[in-house]
């Protein structure tokens, strides 16, 4: 009975596949069609993220839990469906890390990703694993630009409280890590495959 439901499962993974990028059509312009986005200092990449954490943001956008004007337009028309759907699809893509640009600030960022700040933020590792690539609830960062994931800690650092706990265990990440030190993790991960 077991082994009968597998081929099912595979043909609905590729049935969300093929609707999420009819989907992702309206998030190329931001995101790139494969969720590798084309302009790394504004946007995040999509693409291996875990198709759970992208529902969630998803859902997130649509009930106004995380503000965002813009994304809360685009999942406005969302059913359910779609944005499992268009997580789906992003998160069968293929990520791709941006080229090294400073060897020094990047091995500074590195030793913050895995030992953690001086002032004791703990390492980036110890909750989106050893690679960057996400664990439990935790999203990959891994291949975030730059650019994006230095805004991202400012969101975190400067914004007075969250609802969620999640954001809230980063804020309390984000206020140990002085600007120079969100600028290195920041080119740090964005080399990581």
């Amino acid at each position: 009975m077991l082994l009968s439901a597998v081929p099912a499962i595979a043909a609905d993974q590729q049935s969300a596949i093929q609707h999420g990028r009819q989907l992702a059509q309206a998030c190329a312009a931001c995101h790139g069609i494969d969720g590798n986005t084309a302009n790394p200092a504004l946007y995040p990449n999509l693409a291996g993220q875990a198709p759970a954490y992208l529902e969630l943001q998803l859902a997130n956008f649509k009930s106004g839990e995380r503000p965002n004007p813009i994304m809360k337009g685009f999942a406005a028309s969302l059913k359910d469906s779609d944005m499992h759907d268009l997580s789906v699809y992003f998160g069968a893509q293929a990520v791709k890390a941006q080229p090294s640009s400073n060897h020094e600030l990047e091995e500074k960022g590195k030793r913050i990703f895995t030992k953690g700040s001086a002032a004791g933020a703990p390492a980036c590792a110890s909750c989106h694993g050893a690679e960057g690539h996400g664990q439990a609830a935790f999203p990959r960062i891994a291949s975030q630009p730059a650019g994006y994931t230095l805004k991202q800690l400012h969101v975190y650092r400067d914004a007075p409280k969250f609802n969620n706990p999640l954001a809230t265990v980063m804020k309390g990440v984000a206020v140990k890590l002085s600007e120079d030190e969100m600028k290195s993790v920041s080119a740090y991960i964005a080399t990581v495959p």
